[in-house]
């Protein structure tokens, strides 16, 4: 892609979160997101089908953006409960700095049918692995830790978005950091040696 082009792009996936700060995902219309992304509706069109396409592309950006944010947390001077620590952190901080955004990609993503189904399995499985490369990586140098396999791994991405959802739908009972140390001992103890 060219640099407007992905000026372009970025612009829309910002329009449409900048529209569900405000509306629901289900009331947003595609002139909704040309005005917040200041571009004409047909500009939308060149980039992307329809609404749907553009919250899929934005569910594959935002969870890229956190890879990232967890991928520089990571220090190979430190221990793996030091590192799910760090992980966590960045992982509920990120969630935490955007939490209307993420409610609506948590819930709404699901509503797409089999493409949003699809989106979320992508997203998890790509969370599943980077825990499986980290503990790999530390195996090898002699750590003592329960392989991770991909299954296993889903299920703890899984248990602990349902966590986060929890959070995110109740926000005055429970404060979504307030989950890091329930996510880190689910971690913890599927993946440390007995």
């Amino acid at each position: 892609m060219k640099n407007n082009e992905i000026d372009h792009r970025s612009r829309l996936l910002s329009g449409l979160a900048s529209a569900m700060s405000s509306k629901r995902y289900q009331d947003i219309t595609i002139a909704d997101i040309a005005s917040a992304a200041q571009v004409s509706r047909r500009t939308i069109y060149e980039y992307f089908p329809n609404k749907d396409a553009c919250f899929l592309a934005l569910a594959e950006q935002t969870s890229q953006t956190i890879m990232m944010e967890m991928a520089a947390a990571l220090d190979d001077s430190k221990t793996w409960p030091e590192l799910v620590h760090d992980i966590t952190d960045a992982y509920l901080r990120l969630i935490d700095a955007q939490p209307q955004l993420m409610k609506v990609l948590y819930v709404e993503l699901g509503a797409l049918g089999e493409a949003g189904v699809a989106m979320r399995h992508q997203v998890a499985s790509q969370f599943a692995g980077f825990l499986q490369l980290q503990i790999d990586a530390l195996r090898a140098r002699g750590e003592p830790l329960q392989p991770l396999d991909l299954a296993m791994g889903m299920a703890v991405v899984a248990g602990v978005n349902e966590l986060i959802l929890y959070a995110l739908n109740n926000q005055g009972d429970y404060r979504l950091m307030e989950l890091a140390p329930v996510a880190e001992a689910l971690i913890l103890r599927l993946t440390t040696a007995l």
